[in-house]
């Protein structure tokens, strides 16, 4: 493991930046001035199996920490996830099998490498104490948490409103996702805003074990592409961290011209001297197609390379500019008729289920042949060649046998 060296002159306000909130910002400065190297920790559950950039606003502000010498650690829920968070949620998360928790895991670590630096990166687990933790010693500590205080979260106050139940497992997360924060010796945890309870909890349980209280980095929750909703696979919004260069291309340049700003600072490495630069330019007749294509060309540099945001952004520009097909779009053979053309998308690998493949076209998001299809039991039955476009980005050549 090697570190970089410490620096103790740094802006803090660029270190710091896109944070919506600082919760002991003075002790966390004096800290940096006083030359201690930081313990930054952000903790996740290994829920998901593919990261989109709503988990890489966390790692682009640890990347910051890295940078100035910290030392981030990244903790693997891997034994809250069998009990499952319940934040935001308004019912039980289904509880993950060991198998699914360890697939996530593995794919979660490569991709991580895309921001952070894995060379310093401390990799650990809850599972290392929880799983290992006497009930007298969890008993003890529960005297030093008031039931009210857990009573507080909105979302037990909304299930107890509705009628539905709150298990005990869910009302205990806080308190073992407060004692990683106490096991790690926290200086700093960054984490979504989702999870500034938990997060408080751990500086409550800190304080019980006679420690300095961490301070808080709470990061805002990233939009989707469609401006609305928070950036979620299930909902088909989000630009994947292992999407080709193309995907994450377009799906950029298809967000609303008013997230752009936030996307500059939550999802790129430029400088938030320069980001203001960018925009005040911008107010002051600045082209917003232009600045929409660097942050794209941005995107896809950190995730792939430069070279592969030059291709991308000139396969954009010959299809979507100049209105031209590209030269090589993929084929698909189905020596099967009739067929549904929601199965064509799925085994196409243009949507990832029948459900999203419905979606995309109830929602006018398919062209054959340049016209648009809105059916979604819609049946190819005739053989021969189909020109489907999904989208704006994504080309197939079809051929019914």
């Amino acid at each position: 493991m090697s570190l970089r060296p410490l620096k103790t002159d740094i802006d803090i306000d660029e270190l710091l930046s896109g944070a919506t909130e600082v919760i002991g910002r003075e002790a966390l400065e004096k800290k940096i001035r006083a030359g201690k190297r930081l313990v930054v920790k952000h903790g996740v559950d290994p829920t998901a199996r593919d990261l989109h950039l709503g988990y890489a606003v966390n790692y682009q502000v640890m990347r910051r920490f890295q940078d100035a010498g910290h030392q981030v650690v990244l903790l693997i829920g891997d034994f809250t996830s069998r009990i499952g968070d319940p934040t935001g949620k308004d019912k039980t998360r289904p509880q993950l099998s060991n198998e699914v928790i360890e697939a996530n895991i593995e794919s979660m670590l490569k991709q991580v490498g895309k921001v952070l630096d894995t060379e310093s990166l401390i990799v650990r687990r809850n599972s290392e104490w929880l799983g290992k933790m006497d009930l007298t010693d969890f008993l003890r500590l529960s005297t030093h948490i008031s039931a009210a205080r857990l009573w507080e979260r909105e979302m037990f106050k909304r299930r107890l409103a509705a009628g539905s139940p709150v298990f005990v497992h869910e009302f205990l997360y806080p308190i073992m996702q407060g004692y990683d924060s106490y096991m790690l010796h926290s200086d700093v945890t960054v984490n979504g805003s989702d999870q500034k309870f938990n997060e408080l909890m751990g500086r409550e349980i800190q304080e019980v074990y006679g420690c300095e209280p961490q301070s808080l980095l709470i990061m805002p929750i990233l939009p989707g592409t469609d401006g609305v909703e928070k950036m979620s696979q299930s909902l088909g919004n989000y630009i994947g961290l292992c999407e080709s260069p193309d995907q994450q291309y377009g799906k950029t340049l298809s967000i609303p011209d008013a997230l752009m700003r936030d996307f500059y600072t939550l999802c790129t490495r430029i400088p938030a001297s320069e980001v203001s630069r960018i925009f005040t330019e911008l107010e002051n007749g600045g082209d917003p197609m232009a600045v929409k294509m660097r942050l794209a060309r941005e995107i896809v540099t950190q995730y792939h390379s430069a070279e592969a945001a030059a291709a991308a952004e000139a396969r954009f520009i010959q299809v979507h500019r100049e209105r031209a097909v590209p030269e090589d779009v993929p084929e698909l053979e189905i020596d099967e008729r009739p067929i549904w053309i929601c199965e064509v998308l799925r085994r196409a690998g243009m949507v990832k289920s029948g459900g999203e493949a419905r979606r995309t076209v109830e929602q006018g998001g398919l062209k054959i042949d340049g016209e648009v299809v809105t059916d979604a039991t819609m049946e190819l039955k005739d053989a021969g060649e189909y020109l489907l476009q999904k989208g704006k980005r994504h080309f197939l050549r079809l051929k019914l046998k």
